[in-house]
């Protein structure tokens, strides 16, 4: 992952369940203290979808590729796949933090795209 960014998730502390960092209580114990915890590892994909009718803000593309992600330490992550073409579900994936959109207001927006790496 490059420019100091990192994906990053809640491991709760009683019975270890991982899920987003903003979640307040766990969401299968409803315990309150965590570990945050980094993404470590490669990735795999879980499942995917290609939006043909992408929002306002990818505009400029005709289509594209969502997907879930799951890391090595079990961390999951949401977000766009680089590349439509060849995607099967348990492909190897990497992060990669960089401009995914402008929002409606023209602000850049930056997240994790994940690439492929087979």
């Amino acid at each position: 992952m490059n420019s100091g960014e990192k994906l990053i998730a809640k491991k709760c502390k009683k019975c270890g369940f991982i899920q987003h960092k903003d979640h307040i209580r766990c969401l299968k114990c409803k315990n309150d203290t965590f570990d945050m915890i980094e993404a470590q590892g490669g990735c795999k994909l879980i499942t995917y979808t290609i939006l043909n009718v992408p929002p306002l803000e990818f505009r400029d593309k005709p289509s594209y590729a969502l997907g879930v992600v799951q890391f090595e330490n079990g961390i999951k992550a949401l977000g766009q796949i680089e590349s439509q073409k060849n995607l099967k579900v348990g492909m190897k994936l990497a992060p990669v933090y960089k401009k995914i959109c402008n929002n409606l207001d023209g602000k850049e927006i930056n997240d994790f795209v994940f690439k492929s790496i087979e």
